[in-house]
């Protein structure tokens, strides 16, 4: 009974660690780079699947043409929004992002994206 005991410990914390390095491994994170030729005033990021308002990733800073930022993510890299907004409140949008792999994303002013 007392190896019973100590093999089925054994088991469970085994699992409890995989199930760490699992949810450990959601989590991703990439920079984002600003090259739209516009200083970036709002930074929005949602998973396209989820419900509600983007998250703003500046808070009270702007990001100007040439700099980055560093974000992370979690759950699942496929279906993400980014929407950055500039001073003037033009919007530019780029939705649907699979970020599988992805460690940098270079956004420029027509809507396209650099994966990389």
């Amino acid at each position: 009974m007392k190896n019973i005991k100590k093999s089925l410990r054994s088991v469970f914390l085994a699992l409890m660690l995989v199930l760490g390095l699992s949810s450990a491994a959601s989590a991703q994170d990439i920079v984002v780079a600003n090259a739209t030729g516009f200083t970036i005033q709002q930074l929005g990021l949602i998973d396209s699947s989820a419900s509600g308002d983007a998250q703003d990733l500046l808070g009270n800073d702007t990001l100007a043409n040439g700099e980055a930022l560093q974000i992370s993510i979690s759950g699942s890299p496929k279906g993400w929004e980014l929407i950055a907004t500039d001073g003037q409140g033009g919007q530019v949008n780029w939705q649907n992002l699979d970020l599988t792999g992805v460690s940098k994303i270079t956004l420029h002013a027509n809507g396209t994206a650099d994966l990389q």
